[in-house]
């Protein structure tokens, strides 16, 4: 099941509590792409600029929320999503509010995915997340995703 953008973002604030204390907001939330948006004020540095940690943060989570969602309408019991590894360049300094957007990789990444996590109950995906504004890219996220059966 798909959960529409108020209920993603009510899940998040209340799942990851970091989410509602930096201010993150879904725009946009399909099987296909998840926008999320944040505020400059809450996520401030010394240098009045994002907090690089904030972009981070951002970036993941919105990976996190489009492999979460997926998971979720295919899948009825539990699954634990979990970043397993991430890299990010700061390629500019973001002194405005911002998003960060993730979209689907491509069907045959998607779906040998899927075939592992059927067969052995977890699976990893690359997903990756950009911070833009225009044209320019601002942050270049890539980040390995773990999907688990939840045992419990």
């Amino acid at each position: 099941m798909i959960l529409p953008k108020d209920e993603l973002e009510m899940y998040l604030w209340k799942h990851i509590p970091i989410s509602k204390a930096m201010g993150v907001t879904v725009k946009e939330a399909s099987k296909l792409k998840i926008t999320l948006e944040a505020p400059l004020l809450n996520n401030l540095n010394h240098k009045k600029t994002v907090f690089g940690g904030s972009l981070h943060a951002v970036a993941t989570l919105s990976c996190w929320s489009l492999l979460h969602l997926n998971i979720a309408d295919i899948y009825v019991q539990p699954v634990q999503i979990v970043i397993a590894k991430s890299e990010v360049n700061y390629l500019l300094p973001v002194s405005t509010n911002f998003e960060a957007e993730c979209e689907m990789p491509d069907l045959t990444k998607w779906e040998r995915f899927l075939k592992t996590f059927q067969r052995m109950g977890k699976a990893r995906l690359s997903l990756s997340a950009k911070i833009m504004k225009g044209e320019k890219t601002y942050v270049d996220y890539l980040g390995v995703f773990v999907a688990l059966v939840d045992k419990q």
